[in-house]
């Protein structure tokens, strides 16, 4: 076996090869994910199902309405006429970490009907892509083929942003930064059925391709690169209310300081005039959903959730930032009731702000205020909305959804560190340690995650292999993929470092300068 994976991660297939090696490796480790959880056992799953089978079903603009969230509040949404056995009530075990899974009904069909759902305002694409076998048969085979086309699209994009990595990343650093931000979170999203996923992966392959597009060296043949970031950029912007926003703040980052040479060198390419003609058209579609649809728009109950002042909201949002943003940038499994010990999170930050942390030293003016921007985006928007509304919402935002803009911070660090300050050495060694210290982080959340879906999670017999619910396709079936899937993808990480060395100067580019640095660190 590994003397295959040395065939197929090394030269031998060229890019196409690498591409079919990595999206392998993602789409066994997503996979994984999709074979173990039970239905809506991830976040907001049944929710994301329903709107699912209506778009396939031609329902693509139902009509804006209130409907019941899951604790039967009142909220944004809309009826889709939809088998009534898609909708089901999962919180007898959601939010209640030592309840099994066993209580909820398994996924059905039943007669045709108008069923509300709280993503029926979305934006149709995902769920059009995604939607087709849970919706001829709701069963589930159908979830799990729904499930694993989701997890295709996010395996998909990432291969492509490793692949274009290997070529334009100097030293292969950034490929540690693709690890620290390719998380476990991303990973159980990814391989459920919820648009929040697809979402992440587009924003880690804009930044990936973005990147050296932007603030690299000039040169030809950047093909690629451009219509990675036009469609990256595309599917970010689509996707969730949110996305224009990203796609906004990530270029706003990277154009800094505006720079009228580049931008007409640029501009003069043909296909850099077609990708932004394409990410212009989705970007106006989107905001038009946006607006038609009221995606936006809040439901305020009769009675408030909570009473908080203004300055009382503001710090118990800050107080929650480790559990609320930091930790769901990792990994929380579920209803945000499934945690890693306390340890993983620390080493994971840890190794990715060390990244950040050195480029902001050894960076230019110019590459503080890139990380002020991505920073202040996508922490102070949604920050203000949340305080400013948690008396009728309760506490609503998590990590998962800020992490399509913040997976830029780690990237970019890596690109300022490849200009000179750590060598081809420095960077082996970097990716090799993310290698070690964080994939197995993945098969951890997993086991923890079905343990605590097929058990509850009682600490002293944690056992992902029995309980009182089981995935029909086994319990072992997860945990097999799962290892086999970082296997691929360790191996093909390890061994980047040293093809990216032995490529010609000219696909590696030349030094650029490093802006801003005048006036100094």
């Amino acid at each position: 076996m590994v003397g295959g994976l040395r065939v197929l991660a090394g030269t031998g297939l060229g890019r196409r090869g690498q591409w079919i090696v990595v999206f392998l490796g993602f789409f066994l480790v997503f996979g994984s994910w999709s074979f173990a959880a039970p239905y809506g056992g991830p976040p907001d799953e049944i929710q994301h199902v329903i709107r699912a089978v209506g778009v396939v079903r031609g329902q693509f603009a139902p009509a804006p309405a209130e409907v019941p969230d899951y604790k039967g509040r009142p909220g944004m949404g809309a009826y889709q006429h939809t088998p009534t056995g898609l909708l089901q009530d999962v919180t007898c075990f959601g939010l209640k970490r030592n309840v099994s899974a066993a209580c909820a009904r398994p996924v059905s069909g039943g007669p045709v009907g108008r069923v509300p759902t709280t993503a029926g305002r979305y934006n149709p694409l995902y769920y059009a892509l995604v939607g087709l076998p849970v919706s001829l048969s709701p069963t589930w085979s159908g979830l799990v083929g729904t499930r694993l086309i989701s997890a295709a699209l996010s395996a998909a994009l990432l291969a492509l942003a490793f692949v274009v990595l290997s070529r334009w990343s100097r030293t292969g650093l950034m490929l540690a930064g693709l690890i620290a931000v390719s998380t476990p979170m991303l990973a159980h999203l990814a391989g459920a059925v919820n648009p929040n996923g697809l979402e992440i992966a587009a924003g880690i392959a804009l930044f990936s391709a973005a990147i050296p597009l932007l603030l690299g060296p000039p040169g030809d043949g950047i093909g690629p690169l451009v219509w990675l970031v036009g469609i990256s950029a595309a599917v970010l912007g689509t996707l969730r209310s949110l996305g224009p926003m990203w796609v906004f703040s990530s270029f706003v980052a990277l154009l800094l300081p505006w720079s009228r040479p580049r931008l007409r060198r640029l501009w003069s390419q043909r296909a850099v005039r077609w990708s932004a003609g394409v990410l212009g058209v989705a970007l106006v579609l989107s905001l038009a959903w946006i607006v038609g649809m009221r995606t936006g728009n809040l439901v305020h109950p009769p009675v408030p959730v909570y009473g908080y002042s203004a300055q009382a909201a503001s710090f118990q949002y800050l107080n929650q930032w480790g559990s609320t943003y930091l930790d769901g940038l990792v990994g929380v499994a579920g209803w945000f009731d499934t945690f890693l010990p306390d340890p993983v999170y620390w080493i994971w930050l840890g190794l990715a702000g060390s990244l950040v942390v050195f480029a902001m030293v050894v960076g230019g003016w110019a590459d503080r205020w890139r990380f002020l921007v991505i920073a202040f985006g996508a922490v102070v928007p949604i920050g203000v909305v949340q305080v400013a509304e948690v008396n009728s919402l309760g506490w609503i935002v998590g990590g998962r959804y800020v992490l399509p803009l913040l997976a830029g911070m780690p990237l970019l660090a890596a690109f300022i560190l490849e200009r000179g300050v750590l060598t081809a050495r420095h960077a082996r060694t970097f990716v090799r340690l993310f290698c070690l210290t964080l994939l197995p982080v993945h098969m951890l959340l997993l086991v923890e995650a079905m343990s605590r879906w097929q058990s509850g999670l009682d600490p002293a017999h944690p056992n992902p292999f029995r309980g009182a619910w089981r995935p029909p396709t086994t319990s072992y079936l997860p945990v097999v993929l799962m290892l086999v899937g970082l296997l691929v993808v360790g191996w093909a990480f390890w061994t980047a470092p040293a093809r990216i060395a032995a490529l010609p100067e000219v696909d590696q580019g030349e030094q650029p300068a490093r802006d801003g640095e005048a006036g100094g660190s």
